[in-house]
Formats: structure tokens, sequence, C-alpha cells
């Protein structure tokens, strides 16, 4: 059954085999006996997809309705204890890797018994796909599928190194920034609309900009080597802003700020490892800003 359900999930035999970690022809020979054992098919396969039979559907909502029970009967019996075990899937994105490493330290030294795996990458990963039991995601969320719990709030601020400002002179107010060099964060959802609030007056930039990139610690390295201007978040920047490699621009203005949050797969019951990584979190995510 739990086969059949990743296959479903994933949308393929070796989606199911790399989640289960087993070889893509295991994943093949379960289902096949399933179908064999029920004499009907389960699944429409094609070159290029999965589909699900009628007696597919059937079966696959039966297997998650029997497998999430057993599961919580499991969850429960760890509950009692209170004792994670496992892996613990952890990711986030590169720029908050001292802070998400300094977590999984305090959570490990807390509950030595589970092994914890951090991955950082900037991209928005597929949590289902690669296996992900919590993901720490800035700004903005698009995956239905997934809950989100806010954990603190992280604010930007506009930077520039003495070496640009030096040469193309200080920014007064947020339109003269047209005139600058500016440097776009890709990931952004609207990344050249930059919005500015004073009191309670929002104004809204429009960036024409000709260096972009995917990567917040790429932006950094960028704006300390002189080429341009950017709204960077505080954290990231605080020690470049206190050693004078970097300058905050127009700090009247509210730059926005960007949600923290504790992302998971939406369970009805949380392994413990998952829950109490998220309650570290909580506890200990606004200190480490």
């Amino acid at each position: 059954m739990r086969v059949f359900v990743e296959v479903v999930d994933t949308g393929s035999f070796s989606g199911a085999a790399k989640r289960l970690g087993v070889a893509r022809s295991a994943i093949s020979r379960h289902v096949a006996a399933l179908e064999q054992a029920y004499g009907v098919r389960l699944l429409n396969r094609t070159t290029r997809r999965l589909s699900l039979t009628e007696a597919g559907r059937i079966y696959y909502e039966s297997c998650v309705r029997i497998l999430a029970e057993s599961d919580a009967v499991t969850l429960h019996m760890q509950q009692l204890q209170e004792l994670p075990a496992g892996t613990l899937r952890v990711a986030g994105p590169t720029s908050f890797g001292p802070q998400l490493a300094t977590l999984v330290q305090r959570f490990h030294e807390q509950y030595s018994g589970v092994t914890v795996e951090l991955r950082l990458d900037d991209r928005v990963i597929d949590m289902v796909e690669e296996g992900i039991d919590v993901s720490v995601r800035i700004g903005w969320l698009e995956d239905s599928r997934l809950i989100a719990r806010r954990l603190c709030e992280a604010d930007r601020i506009l930077c520039a190194s003495p070496a640009y400002l030096e040469q193309h002179g200080r920014p007064r107010i947020p339109s003269q920034l047209t005139a600058h060099k500016c440097i776009v964060f890709s990931l952004l959802p609207t990344p050249c609309q930059w919005q500015f609030t004073r009191r309670n007056q929002r104004e809204t930039i429009h960036i024409g900009s000709r260096l972009r990139t995917n990567s917040s610690i790429a932006l950094r390295e960028l704006v300390k080597s002189g080429a341009g201007i950017a709204p960077l978040s505080r954290f990231l920047v605080r020690e470049d802003i206190r050693t004078g490699q970097l300058e905050q621009l127009l700090p009247e203005y509210d730059c926005g700020s960007a949600g923290i949050y504790a992302v998971y797969q939406d369970r009805r019951y949380l392994q413990p490892k998952v829950r109490l990584f998220i309650e570290l979190m909580e506890k200990g995510m606004q200190s480490l800003l």
C-alpha cells in the first residue's frame, strides 16, 4: 500500500523509488503484484506519465486512509515516550545558513539519537518530491499542499558600498534610484518593483536593472563589491554595516519585511522530530536575527 501511494503522490515509479530508497524495478514489481492480486489495472501507463484508473483511485483513497490510521498509531506510541527518532531533513535558503546551522546544532545536542540532514538552496524545492520534513522560507509561499507557521519577521534595508557611493553619489529619496545602478533579486514575486513607506505613504519604484541574481549571498557580495544598490535582509548585512563594508541608505524609509516561516507537509499528525524542531525554532529564531 505504501509503495502504491508513493507512486501516485510522486507521479512516477522512479520518484517513488527515490523516496523509498529502493530500485525502480522493485517499485514496478510491487505495483504489478497488486494488480495481479486484485485482478484489476490500477494505473494507466504511458511513456510520459501515469494516471489512476477508476479502480486505482478507489484503492488509493483506501490506502491513504489505512496508512494514516497506521501512522497515527505508531506516532501515538512514539509521543507517549516523547522521543524523536529517525532522520530529520531540514531545508532553507543559503542566506539563512548560519542561523539554521545554529538551530540544527541545538536540536542535535538535545536529541542526539536523531540524524539531521541540513540542505541549503535558494530555489523553492518540492518538499514532497525531495522528502524534506521542515523547510524555512522567507517572504512568500506558493504550495497549497503545505502548512506554514510564521516564526518571526525579517526587515529589509537598502544598502550600498562606500566605494559605490563615493563614485555615484547617495540617493536622498526613492525616486532617485532610477538614476542609479540597482541589483535585482530575481526570486522575489515582483523583483523590479521596490516599495518604500514613510509616514504611512507608500511609494513604488520601478527598477530597470541589467544585473540580476537568484542568490541572496551573491546579491550581498555584488553590493559589497560596488556593483550597485539593493535591499537586503538586515540579518544578512548586520555585520557588514557594523564593519563599514556596507552603508544603509534611506534609513527614514521602510523597505518592507518578509515573514520567516517553518513549512511542513500537510499531515494530520506531526512526527515528534518535526514538532520538536519547529518548537525549538519558535523559541530561538528571534535571538538569531
